[in-house]
């Protein structure tokens, strides 16, 4: 079966190529073209293609906004005028680029690295996921993170979260009653989160000061921190003394 492709670029010569090299790829069928972020939007929901080409510099949306608003998750192979950042944050998650201008040898590789690549929705949520992660440029705090929503992305707020709990190789984020899975290590959370409002409490668990009801010894010590929404979280004696200092 043929795979149905989207071609998302603002420029109708960038599209033009895509599309005269595609004619040597019959295993592809393109079934829409868009020239912004927002029609890409709702024709990735609406299509919910195999594929789609797309450009990261739009006018409205970038590329990356786009990911972040799609339903559906396709396979992905990004064009760019912008090497270093770009490339640098592709490579990482395995996610195929096209350096503008580029030829059809290049084109080639990257169309059968997306074909054998293809797997279920589950596997490319994941790569898309690391990819927008690693995306924010370093050194910034995050006021928002990616989280996994069935078959969705959601970005949540990050003053909305409680505290953190490290789940394996991810984290669990609590907000209020609500919990979401989140595919950051604890480590690798706590990088992008500012030290003024997140403090780690235990070699397990973060949490939001300013979401702190109220904190009590626990005979060990350490403390229990009570949250907003009443979960306990507990601080191991490493950290009791700092979080008091902070909070009173």
């Amino acid at each position: 079966m043929k795979l149905q492709t989207i071609l998302i670029d603002d420029e109708p010569l960038a599209r033009q190529v895509i599309r005269e090299f595609l004619q040597a790829h019959p295993q592809i069928e393109i079934i829409a073209e868009c020239e912004n972020g927002r029609q890409a939007v709702a024709a990735i929901n609406h299509h919910q293609p195999d594929l789609i080409f797309l450009d990261v510099q739009m006018p409205g949306l970038t590329g990356l906004q786009v990911l972040e608003q799609i339903e559906h998750i396709p396979a992905i192979i990004f064009s760019t005028a912008y090497d270093e950042y770009a490339i640098r944050a592709f490579e990482l998650n395995a996610v195929d680029y096209l350096l503008k201008p580029f030829d059809r040898q290049r084109f080639a590789t990257a169309v059968q690295r997306a074909i054998e690549r293809r797997a279920g929705v589950g596997t490319e949520m994941e790569r898309l996921l690391r990819l927008l992660h690693h995306a924010q440029p370093a050194g910034s705090f995050s006021d928002r993170l990616l989280v996994r929503c069935g078959d969705k992305i959601i970005p949540m707020r990050v003053a909305e979260i409680e505290w953190i709990e490290a789940a394996d190789d991810y984290t669990m984020l609590h907000a209020g009653n609500a919990r979401h899975l989140c595919n950051l290590g604890l480590g690798e959370i706590e990088k992008r989160l500012n030290p003024q409002q997140f403090m780690r409490v235990h070699r397990s668990a973060i949490i939001n000061i300013s979401r702190i009801r109220h904190l009590e010894k626990d005979g060990e010590g350490g403390m229990i921190a009570t949250m907003a929404s009443g979960e306990e979280v507990k601080v191991s004696r490493r950290y009791a003394a700092t979080l008091r200092e902070l909070v009173v």
